[in-house]
């Protein structure tokens, strides 16, 4: 049972994140199977996919689970989606839930290296999952989606379930990028569309694996993006989680600027929320993440 859980006593793209719509949809935004509406849907900016010569539209998609209890609990996680031949931006409070788990699909696979990550985070305390198998509980509502690329937004929400408290407060984060078993980030498409509905959201920062062309200031720290390490240099240092630190702490000085970062591995997101955030519980699950290799199957 975790933290969250008991304290409320139970009385507790490229597909998603990418592509929720395929090249033959011309010009329709597909909506959630289920009946929910967005929060938001305007017009989106002309956004041409050359690779598959198709209009994208993009949404945000708070993540969100079946226990009202354990949404409260939680800070405001949004993951990002492109819409082939979509012509809309929305920002989804409410989701459907998923009508099936099918276990090859990619969106449940990186669901559940979501789930091992954030119990390798948070460490062997009383917070951690007996099991490295994503339980009915903490599933997030994904409605038919099924891409890879919520990897790294499911991650962070995982760490915050499983943790007292909202884990980065009233901050909001959206991010996207599919997640390794060694938390390497996976790049993702549609990162203008993404990011541009992530905007209407009202985001502290998004994380993406790319720069968008309709964001000026967007934050590179220098860092390596392979998986092969130079001989002598720590995990720490290939991914510069120092520089990503500082970056997270000057953003702090600047709070009512929407921080856009490129990251490339989930100990570059967590380090960069420990500098903006200060707060024990990320720099912990930034520091414990760095004991585990690049490379791991």
């Amino acid at each position: 049972m975790t933290p969250k859980l008991s304290s409320f006593a139970i009385t507790l793209l490229l597909l998603v994140g990418d592509g929720l719509a395929g090249p033959s949809t011309a010009s329709a935004d597909p909506a959630p199977v289920g009946v929910v509406a967005p929060t938001i849907d305007v017009p989106a900016p002309w956004i041409w996919d050359t690779e598959n010569d198709v209009r994208l539209g993009g949404q945000a998609v708070r993540i969100e689970l079946d226990d009202a209890n354990l949404d409260a609990a939680m800070s405001a996680w949004y993951r990002l989606a492109y819409v082939g031949g979509g012509s809309r931006l929305r920002v989804f409070e409410h989701y459907p839930a998923a009508r099936a788990r099918d276990l090859q699909s990619d969106m449940v696979q990186s669901a559940d290296i979501a789930w091992r990550l954030a119990n390798e985070a948070i460490g062997s305390g009383a917070g951690s999952a007996t099991t490295d198998q994503l339980p009915r509980w903490a599933r997030t509502h994904t409605d038919n989606d099924t891409g890879p690329s919520g990897g790294l937004m499911f991650t962070l929400a995982d760490i915050d379930l499983l943790t007292p408290g909202k884990l980065v407060g009233n901050l909001r984060i959206a991010g996207t990028g599919g997640v390794g078993p060694d938390g390497v980030v996976t790049p993702a498409a549609g990162v203008d569309a993404k990011v541009d509905a992530a905007m209407l959201a009202r985001p502290d920062v998004i994380f993406t694996t790319s720069a968008p062309d309709s964001v000026d200031n967007v934050t590179v720290v220098e860092s390596h993006h392979t998986r092969i390490l130079d001989v002598g240099d720590t995990v720490g240092q290939w991914l510069n989680v120092g520089g990503y630190e500082k970056a997270g702490d000057d953003s702090a000085g600047q709070p009512q600027r929407t921080a856009v970062v490129v990251v490339h591995d989930i100990r570059q997101v967590l380090a960069w929320l420990c500098g903006r955030t200060d707060s024990p519980t990320i720099c912990a699950a930034a520091h414990r993440m760095l004991n585990i290799p690049i490379g791991t199957p």
